[in-house]
């Protein structure tokens, strides 16, 4: 059997703030109906937590992954609280109905409350959240060490690692020695003065660098040389590696060393997926060098926005086929729905199947426009002597995954699928 695994990623949460988020209805009389209101519309958080918890139970997901910014400015009677929701809302952690789904999370720039990190210990700023994860079931944030954990069916993998890039959100020491005092004492007189907008201001154009460390770079580096050669190396952090279309006049809010660890991802010769948060647009971009495979960044949205289901298709001898994100997003009505997706191949450079009748399947298929499922199995003479059906499903699927074909109903099982060939 061809196996997928599902990951669903959940970008920045922003509790409470995003539970204020506006409704998708313009109410012009105040005295309207809360009752009515409420069921003509509904808050765009609580819309997209039910939708992923409906997922959650009905659609075999495997991993469950948190970009970060689960609260706002690091406000620290927060983190009770946002970590209480994810944990109840979504069931997962400890003995909840879906504790079985493996669930990642990773710090962001707004979880660091800046109180803490000008006290001693780089460490220091990351703890109270985790005391508040630990206490609610859910795993903890990688802080020091890069977290790893896998998924796997029969003998396919997604090897996900959770990365720390807030190393240098929220800490003075981080300031250039030379003006680090006069900075310093300037933004704790501007946020003073000027209350919680100048505070916000700060997290949204912040004068400190995140940063991965040298030893967590180097941990991912080891680790893609020696993990299980047919592993999807998937890396989740909250900051993005490469800078966004929307020009962002805030340089202190981008990784500084995202350059050395790009190149450091891609001379591992291995696919590689990098989720983050942090950006507020949804852009999918692939890397490569000539020499390189595929490292493909997938931005999460703003959790009120929706979140992605990334899919995973493997060959039956385990290899990592293709990447397909499905974007679940509010169309201009207020309806979240799952949209169209984008799907990457990841064989790249690695051996393909020389088998000749992925030709006489194309072929076959140019010649009679589009084929039901049905009449490929029954094509006399077979296109493959065993294991018909699974051979056929691979073959499409490496078809599909090099966009030389289009399948119809392709959500449903494989008898429902029309098969179109691409010119």
């Amino acid at each position: 059997m061809l196996s997928k695994i599902r990951i669903l990623q959940v970008g920045d949460v922003h509790l409470p703030t995003a539970a204020l988020a506006q409704r998708n209805v313009d109410q012009k009389d105040s005295a309207f109906s809360v009752e009515l209101r409420n069921v003509i519309s509904a808050i765009p958080t609580k819309v997209v937590f039910k939708q992923i918890y409906k997922l959650l139970d009905e659609s075999g997901i495997d991993a469950l992954i948190f970009m970060g910014d689960f609260t706002d400015r690091g406000a620290l009677d927060h983190y009770e609280r946002s970590s209480a929701f994810l944990a109840n809302s979504l069931q997962i952690g400890g003995n909840r109905n879906h504790a079985a789904v493996k669930i990642g999370i990773v710090p962001g720039n707004h979880d660091i409350n800046r109180d803490l990190a000008k006290q001693p210990g780089l460490a220091t700023k990351f703890a109270p959240l985790n005391d508040h994860l630990r206490k609610n079931g859910l795993p903890m944030l990688p802080v020091e060490r890069t977290i790893s954990m896998a998924v796997r069916k029969g003998n396919s993998v997604a090897d996900i690692n959770l990365m720390n890039s807030c190393w240098g959100c929220g800490a003075a020491e981080y300031i250039p020695s030379e003006f680090r005092e006069g900075i310093g004492k300037a933004i704790e007189t501007a946020i003073a003065a000027g209350g919680a907008s100048a505070l916000q201001a700060y997290y949204d154009r912040q004068f400190d660098t995140p940063a991965f460390s040298n030893e967590s770079i180097g941990e991912i580096v080891q680790h893609a040389a020696t993990a299980e050669p047919q592993a999807l190396l998937i890396i989740a952090a909250h900051h993005n590696l490469l800078p966004q279309r929307l020009t962002r006049l805030a340089p202190y809010t981008e990784l500084v060393n995202s350059g050395a660890f790009r190149a450091s991802l891609l001379e591992t010769r291995r696919p590689i997926l990098y989720l983050h948060g942090h950006i507020h647009e949804d852009p999918i971009e692939i890397l490569s060098t000539p020499s390189s495979q595929c490292l493909i960044t997938i931005s999460a949205p703003a959790a009120t926005d929706g979140f992605n289901m990334i899919e995973i298709n493997y060959t039956r001898k385990g290899l990592p086929l293709s990447c397909r994100i499905y974007p679940w997003r509010f169309n201009a009505s207020g309806v979240l729905h799952r949209g169209s997706p984008c799907t990457i191949p990841l064989l790249g450079h690695r051996r393909r199947s020389h088998d000749p009748s992925l030709g006489r399947i194309y072929s076959h298929l140019l010649s009679v426009g589009e084929s039901y499922w049905s009449d490929l199995v029954n094509h006399n003479p077979a296109f493959f002597s065993i294991d018909l059906e699974e051979s056929l499903r691979e073959a499409i699927e490496l078809l599909l995954a090099d966009e030389s074909i289009a399948v119809e109903n392709y959500e449903f099982d494989a008898s429902h699928w029309i098969v179109r060939a691409k010119i």
